[in-house]
C-alpha cells in the first residue's frame, strides 16, 4: 500500500513537471513572437521616418553644372590663359555700320542646333557675353549625330534672353538638332547676314555690325569625344587642350565688345587677359 501511494506521489510529481515545463514553452513561445512582433513595428517605423527624411540633392553634373561654372568662371582664369591667334579674332567688315538695339552695341548670333562648329564656339561666346551681363533660358542639347564631331556637348540659344547694361545680344537658331527649320532669319539680320557672309557658313556672329567672325574660332579637334564635365574642367585649366583654345577665344571676344562699349565695364575690360588680346583688335 504504501509503495503504491509512493508510485502515485511520484507519479502526480512527474505530471506536475510535465505542465510547468510545458507552461514555460508556452510563455517563452508567447515572448519570442511579442519580440519578434515589436521588431518588425520598429523596422517598419524607422524605414517610414527615414523614407520621409528630406532627401539630400546631388551634385549638379552635365549641362546644367557646367553651364553655371561656365557664366562665373574667375577672371583669373581668363588671366592666365595663352594668348589668342590671329585667326580668333573678328574680322573687321568693309562697308560694315554700327549695329545697335536700346542705344547699345548689339552682338548677333546666327547658327543652327545641328553644327558643330556652332556647338564648339557658344562656349566661347557665352563665356564672354557673361562677363557683361546674364543669360535666362539657355537650353542644352548636342549637336548632330550624323555631322563631323558628332554629338558635341553644347547649350542652345532658342528661347533664351539676355540682359546687360552695356551690350545688346540676339540669336538665331535657324534649325534643329535634326536639321529641320527653328528660328526664322529675316529682316535687318537676314540683310546683314548675306550681305558679309554670302557663302551662308555658320556660326556666323557680328560684333557690332563692325566685325564678325565666320566658322568657330575654336580647335574643333580639343572638343572630340568630350563629354560637359570634361569640356569645363577643360576650360578652367588653360594649360589643358580645350583651356587652351577657348578662354583666348573667350579673350579676345571680350575685347572686341569692350572696343564697342567704350570699355565698359572697366574691371572686365581693363583685365590682364582682355588688355593682352586687345592687341589683335588693333593690328
Amino acid at each position: 500500500m504504501a509503495k503504491s501511494n509512493r508510485a502515485e506521489t511520484a507519479a502526480r510529481a512527474a505530471k506536475l513537471r510535465a505542465q510547468e515545463a510545458r507552461k514555460e514553452r508556452q510563455r517563452k513561445q508567447v515572448i519570442a513572437a511579442v519580440v519578434a512582433v515589436v521588431i518588425v513595428i520598429a523596422a517598419v517605423v524607422i524605414g517610414v521616418v527615414v523614407s520621409n527624411q528630406p532627401k539630400p540633392v546631388p551634385a549638379a553634373t552635365g549641362g546644367a553644372a557646367a553651364l553655371a561654372t561656365l557664366e562665373k568662371l574667375p577672371a583669373s582664369v581668363f588671366d592666365s590663359a595663352p594668348a589668342p591667334s590671329p585667326q580668333q579674332a573678328p574680322a573687321k567688315l568693309a562697308g560694315g555700320t554700327a549695329l545697335t538695339e536700346n542705344g547699345k552695341p548689339k552682338v548677333l548670333y546666327i547658327g543652327a542646333e545641328y553644327c558643330p562648329f556652332c556647338a564648339m564656339e557658344r562656349w566661347a561666346l557665352i563665356g564672354a557675353l557673361s562677363r557683361f551681363g546674364t543669360f535666362t533660358g539657355v537650353g542644352q542639347t548636342t549637336s548632330s549625330s550624323t555631322d563631323v564631331h558628332p554629338d558635341t556637348p553644347t547649350f542652345s540659344f532658342k528661347g533664351s534672353t539676355y540682359t546687360s547694361d552695356v551690350v545688346a545680344f540676339q540669336a538665331v537658331e535657324t534649325q534643329d538638332r535634326e536639321g529641320k527649320p527653328l528660328e526664322t532669319l529675316d529682316g535687318e539680320n537676314l540683310a546683314l547676314f548675306q550681305k558679309f557672309n554670302p557663302g551662308g557658313g555658320i556660326p556666323w556672329i557680328t560684333y557690332g555690325g563692325t566685325h564678325a567672325t565666320d566658322g568657330a574660332t575654336v580647335d574643333a579637334n580639343a572638343f572630340e569625344g568630350k563629354s560637359y564635365d570634361q569640356i569645363i574642367a577643360g576650360i578652367k585649366d588653360p594649360t589643358s587642350d580645350i583651356g587652351k583654345t577657348v578662354t583666348p577665344a573667350i579673350n579676345v571676344i571680350t575685347a572686341q565688345i569692350c572696343a564697342q562699349t567704350d570699355n565698359k565695364p572697366a574691371n572686365v575690360c581693363t583685365s590682364q587677359g582682355v588688355s593682352a588680346a586687345s592687341v589683335l583688335l588693333k593690328r
